[in-house]
């Protein structure tokens, strides 16, 4: 069965489009959606389709606010875990719009992966977007050359200091929702989080094909920038940056917690040694980054985190 994980905030005025384009799929699809306390309308909204399409859209009812788009998808794999019958997850953002193959194309390639290296190996598989402004016109035919990211990035050591794969773009198998569901006390993402745990422990495979419009507006939580607009926002919050870089390493440290019984010697002394960066001295710090490629992509991203750790 494959299940179609959709957290929503205020989400009311791309909603519709997004859940149309997820039930016109040319594969049939449940969708369990977790609303994080909207006030806007979108409750109703999603009210309204689970009554239109009873066998298909479900909403998990909760009591309490996740206060964030990580721990409300956390909250949803738990739910999914506790369907044997879901065997293929995919996760949506509220305001995209999915091609009506892209379920086929990537289920697919993924039973292809599984006949491969087993149904027992934790699969990551994601897919390239086409990047489109509020009203669905073209920014860019491609989010990994709209944001100079290299979808080869995914080591474990590359891993821990940047994130290559998008949530929305995503689907994963049984084997991996098993490891990733439970939430963890830190975490930078939940997008992030699966591919840790993937790049650890199974496999991340990459769709060098657009197949979803990924929309850039003001709302948005997180989000694809030009190299412009990067640049200029790195340097007008320095002291934020190095916070995040900071951030990522808490992420790594909690990682290395949970799952230091799994993880192979050179992988628990990575995660070590990157955990441990902001207590080592200013020429330790960057000696060890370009030691173990903690790296990012490009010059640009490399220069200034050699800048602010």
């Amino acid at each position: 069965m494959v299940t179609v994980l959709m957290a929503t905030y205020r989400g009311k005025q791309y909603l519709e489009q997004q859940l149309d384009t997820i039930l016109a799929q040319t594969v049939p699809v449940r969708i369990l959606i977790s609303d994080d306390g909207s006030d806007d309308g979108t409750r109703e909204m999603l009210e309204n389709y689970a009554g239109w399409y009873p066998e298909q859209v479900f909403l998990h009812h909760r009591t309490q606010h996740t206060g964030g788009a990580a721990g409300n998808f956390f909250v949803l794999m738990q739910e999914a875990l506790k369907k044997e019958k879901n065997e293929y997850i995919f996760f949506s953002d509220q305001d995209d719009v999915w091609e009506n193959n892209k379920v086929s194309v990537m289920l697919h390639r993924m039973k292809v992966l599984e006949k491969g290296l087993g149904k027992q190996c934790p699969i990551l598989l994601y897919s390239d977007m086409e990047v489109v402004d509020e009203d669905l016109y073209e920014i860019s035919p491609s989010f990994a050359a709209y944001t100079h990211q290299d979808p080869d990035r995914s080591s474990f050591a590359e891993l821990l200091v940047e994130n290559q794969v998008t949530g929305g773009a995503s689907m994963i198998n049984r084997a991996l929702l098993t490891h990733c569901a439970m939430e963890p006390e830190i975490c930078c993402m939940h997008d992030w989080w699966i591919a840790l745990i993937a790049s650890a422990f199974g496999r991340i495979i990459y769709l060098d094909e657009p197949l979803l419009l990924y929309r850039q507006h003001t709302g948005n939580v997180v989000g694809g920038s030009s190299r412009s607009h990067y640049i200029t926002n790195r340097v007008k919050h320095l002291t934020a940056q190095r916070q995040v870089l900071y951030d990522t390493c808490k992420q790594a440290e909690v990682f290395l917690t949970i799952y230091n019984d799994q993880l192979t010697e050179t992988q628990k002394r990575l995660v070590s040694l990157f955990a441990g960066l902001p207590s080592a001295n200013w020429f330790t710090r960057r000696y060890l980054i370009l030691r173990y490629h903690f790296l990012k992509s490009g010059l640009l991203r490399n220069l200034g985190v050699l800048l602010i750790i």
